[in-house]
C-alpha cells in the first residue's frame, strides 16, 4: 500500500525455500565427505512501514521487522571414509565430526526489527536516531545419538545511534558526528564439547555494554575534486554464526569477545569531463584500523573443522582506487585495486611467551588484489528501439597469499595460496525494453587452476544460460 494519509509505504513479504545439498568437503579440500547430507528449510514473514512527516514536520519514519524460522538437519550416519574417487573404507566413527551416528537438528528462529527517525530541522541541520534488534535462538537435538543432551542457546544484539549531520554552502561541505551503543546479551544452554566451545569457561548468562563513536566530513572542492575523511572508534559484535557454529564444520566458541578498533580514512574522488560524452570517474582512498580481539575463522586440518577466534592485537593498513570511464550510452570500462597490509601487532602469549607469529600477516586473506570490467551496449537493434545487445569482460587478478601463519609454514609451498589470473565473459539481449532478457556467460574462461579461501578448488571453466523475465 502506497501514498496513504497514514503511510508513504506499507508492505508485507513472506517467503519459503528448502535445499537438500550433498557435504563433499570439510573446511579443508583432502577431507572428503560421501555420504553426508544437510537439509535447510526457512520461512519468513516481514513488515515495512515508511512515512515522510511522520506526527510532525521534518520527521520521517522507516520501520522494518522480520521472523525467519531456520531448520537445518545434518544427516552423518555412515561409518566411513572416502576419497574423492568416491571409493570407502570402513570406518569406527561418522564423516564430519568424527564421532557417534547423528542425524542432528539446529533450529535457528531469528528476529531482525530495525526503527530509523530522520528530523530535518532545516536544510542545514539534520538529526538521526536508529534502533536495530537481533535476536536468534540455537536449538539443538538429535534422532540417533542417545547421548546427546538437547540444548537452547540465545543472542540477542541491541544497536543505538544517534547522529548530527551539517550541511554548509548547498551541501559543498558537510559534517556528521554520531555515537552508538552497542549492547548484546548471551545465554548458554549447551554444554556438550566444552573444552573446544568453551561454554565452561564463560558464564551462562552474560550481557556486555559498548560504546562507539565518531565524526565524517565531505568537501567539495570542484566537479572533478572533492574530499573527505572520518576517524572512528568502531565495535563490531560477533555474528551468530561466528558464536554458535553452523551445526556441522564450523565449531562455537562462546569466549569470543567483539572486536574494538579505532578507524581513520581519507579519500579524494571526482569526475573529470574529458571530452563531449566522455567521462572519467576516480575514486581513491587511505585507511587504517588498529584492531583489539580481532576475529578470523581458524581451521583444523586434521579434523577439516573449524572456529572463529581472536587475535589480541591486528594493525590494518591500506589504500584503494577505482577508476570509471563513460563514452556515452555505449561503453564503460571500471578498473580497480586494493592493497592490505594486515598483520598480527601480538608480541606476547597469555603466558607472557613471545608470539611467533608477531608481524605477520593475516593469513587466508588476499592483500593484493584488482578486477577490470567492460561493458557495452548496443541499443535499437534490428531497427526496433527498445531492443538492446550488452557483452561484458570481467577480470580478476589475486595476488599469492598465505594459507597459514608466515612463520609457521615459509618452506611449505602448499601453505601458499598462489596467484590467480581469472577471465570471465557474457553477453546479453534484451527484449521489450528489458522486459526479456536472455544471457550467455562463460567464467574462468581459459580454465585456469584457482581457489577460495583455505585453498579450496574452485570449479573450472563453467556456462551457463539465463532466461528473465520482468512481469510488471
Amino acid at each position: 500500500m502506497t501514498n496513504k494519509k497514514w503511510a508513504d509505504l506499507l508492505s508485507f513479504t513472506t517467503s519459503y525455500s528448502y535445499v537438500n545439498t550433498e557435504l563433499q568437503t570439510g573446511s579443508v579440500q583432502n577431507k572428503v565427505y560421501g555420504m553426508a547430507e544437510r537439509e535447510n528449510k526457512a520461512f519468513n514473514i516481514s513488515a515495512l512501514y515508511q512515512k515522510r512527516e511522520f506526527f510532525t514536520k521534518g520527521l520521517s519514519a522507516d520501520i522494518s521487522i522480520s521472523q525467519t524460522w531456520d531448520h537445518s538437519i545434518v544427516t552423518d550416519s555412515a561409518f566411513r571414509q572416502y576419497n574423492w574417487r568416491g571409493e570407502y573404507i570402513g570406518a569406527s566413527r561418522n564423516e564430519i565430526t568424527g564421532r557417534a551416528r547423528s542425524i542432528r537438528h539446529t533450529k535457528r528462529p531469528l528476529t531482525i526489527g530495525r526503527a530509523n527517525f530522520d528530523y530535518l530541522l532545516n536544510q542545514t541541520h539534520i538529526f538521526n536516531i536508529n534502533y536495530m534488534l537481533e535476536r536468534v535462538e540455537n536449538k539443538r537435538s538429535d534422532d540417533l545419538d542417545s547421548d546427546f543432551a538437547p540444548s537452547k542457546d540465545i543472542f540477542t544484539k541491541h544497536i543505538i545511534g544517534l547522529s548530527y549531520k551539517q550541511s554548509f554552502w548547498n551541501d559543498r561541505w558537510s559534517n556528521t558526528f554520531f555515537v552508538k551503543d552497542y549492547i548484546s546479551h548471551l545465554k548458554i544452554g549447551q554444554q556438550d564439547l566444552s573444552w573446544i566451545t568453551n561454554s565452561n569457561a564463560v558464564p551462562r548468562s552474560s550481557t556486555s555494554d559498548n560504546w562507539g563513536y565518531g565524526l565524517s566530513s565531505r568537501f567539495h572542492i570542484a566537479e572533478w575534486l572533492s574530499v573527505k575523511g572520518s576517524a572512528e572508534r568502531s565495535i563490531r559484535l560477533p555474528l551468530a554464526r561466528e558464536y554458535m557454529g553452523n551445526g556441522t564444520t564450523v565449531y562455537p566458541n562462546f569466549a569470543l569477545s567483539p572486536e574494538n578498533s579505532r578507524n581513520y580514512n581519507f579519500g579524494l574522488f571526482g569526475t573529470i569531463n574529458l571530452a563531449q560524452k566522455h567521462n572519467l570517474t576516480y575514486e581513491t582512498g587511505l585507511f587504517y584500523r588498529g584492531v583489539k580481539d580481532y576475529i578470523r575463522l581458524v581451521i583444523t586440518e586434521s579434523e577439516g573443522t573449524s572456529q572463529y577466534q581472536n587475535v589480541n592485537d591486528v594493525t590494518v593498513r591500506g589504500i584503494e582506487g577505482e577508476l570509471r570511464y563513460d563514452y556515452d550510452d555505449f561503453l564503460q570500462i571500471i578498473a580497480n585495486i586494493s592493497y592490505l597490509d594486515e598483520k598480527s601487532k601480538t608480541k606476547y602469549q597469555a603466558d607472557g611467551k613471545p608470539t611467533t607469529t608477531y608481524n605477520n600477516r593475516v593469513p587466508n586473506k588476499p592483500w593484493l588484489y584488482s578486477n577490470v570490467e567492460l561493458n557495452l551496449r548496443k541499443k535499437n537493434l534490428l531497427g526496433r528501439k527498445e531492443n538492446q545487445l550488452k557483452v561484458a569482460y570481467y577480470f580478476q587478478y589475486v595476488h599469492w597469499f598465505y594459507l597459514t601463519w608466515k612463520d609457521y609454514g615459509v618452506f611449505n609451498p602448499e601453505y601458499v595460496i598462489p596467484t590467480q589470473y581469472i577471465h570471465n565473459a557474457s553477453i546479453t539481449y534484451s527484449l521489450k525494453n528489458e522486459k526479456y532478457n536472455l544471457s550467455l556467460e562463460c567464467n574462468n574462461i581459459f580454465d585456469r587452476m584457482t581457489y577460495d579461501n583455505y585453498r579450496m578448488q574452485k570449479p573450472g571453466r563453467s556456462f551457463f544460460c539465463k532466461f528473465r523475465i520482468f512481469i510488471n
